[in-house]
């Protein structure tokens, strides 16, 4: 018996990194899931292990920015598997530049999809959950939320806003049996790591993740994995008493002083 047998959850950037591997361990744990992403090939490829596991998946191609895109998921889940029951909302994207020379276009791609994205899920997903009796929302924050870097203004803004809109959330939506919570990595190795890493050449690149590693209390950088089972803890009942917070995964990044 799986901790979410007979729940269904959706999970957004789920094509890839930390969403991949959330929509894998919720379907182990026993939820058919659906996998949005804005593109179907790593679509395809989450929804192929989910189903060669021996559980149920679909993909739900679709921007998060778009409230029609976020509302045919959702659809999908309840025309599919039944309703909705766990909502993770992780899809998210990165720009590293200095704010001043940023573009609007930039800022709003980050913004929209990274916050707005997040909370329109959970705003559509409210009714369904109701309908269902309850179920979780769980916000995929950041370390950057708490400690961040010269060049990741918007980013860092929209991860931000994900920890205070779960505190506010929680209370609007808790006498439903509805619960909202966070989690916040830090360094984990996913894909969008190796994208920002591209621009830098070897030499520099494992400077850079030497530092990384250098500046977390376990002294390595996270695995998708380990960032699915905080969410699974949050998403199953054994978080039923959790509500309106973060918990941060970040290896003890935000314990070790910064120079």
């Amino acid at each position: 018996m799986g901790v979410l047998d007979g729940k269904v959850a959706l999970v957004t950037g789920a094509g890839s990194g930390i969403g991949r591997a959330t929509a894998i361990a919720l379907a182990a744990a026993g939820a058919s899931v659906v996998a949005n992403d804005l593109a179907g090939d790593g679509l395809d490829e989450t929804v192929g292990a989910i189903e060669a596991a021996g559980s149920r998946a679909m993909a739900a191609v679709g921007d998060v920015r778009r409230r029609d895109d976020v509302a045919a998921a959702i659809e999908a889940a309840r025309a599919g598997f039944g309703g909705l029951d766990v909502v993770v909302a992780n899809a998210a994207v990165s720009i590293y530049e200095e704010f001043e020379h940023q573009a609007e276009e930039t800022i709003d791609l980050i913004l929209d999809t990274d916050l707005k994205g997040a909370l329109l899920c959970a705003q559509l997903a409210i009714p369904e959950l109701r309908r269902r009796g309850g179920g979780s929302i769980v916000f995929v924050s950041s370390v950057q939320a708490y400690v961040t870097l010269p060049g990741c203004v918007p980013y860092a803004a929209a991860k931000a806003g994900l920890v205070a809109a779960a505190r506010a959330m929680a209370p609007e939506v808790g006498r439903h049996g509805i619960r909202v919570n966070t989690v916040a990595p830090g360094t984990i190795d996913t894909p969008m790591l190796q994208r920002d890493l591209g621009g830098m050449n070897r030499e520099e690149a494992d400077r850079f993740l030497r530092q990384v590693e250098a500046a977390n209390a376990l002294g390595r950088i996270g695995r998708p994995e380990e960032i699915a089972e905080v969410v699974l803890f949050l998403a199953s009942d054994a978080a039923s008493y959790v509500t309106g917070t973060t918990i941060i995964a970040d290896g003890g990044y935000l314990t070790v002083k910064k120079f």
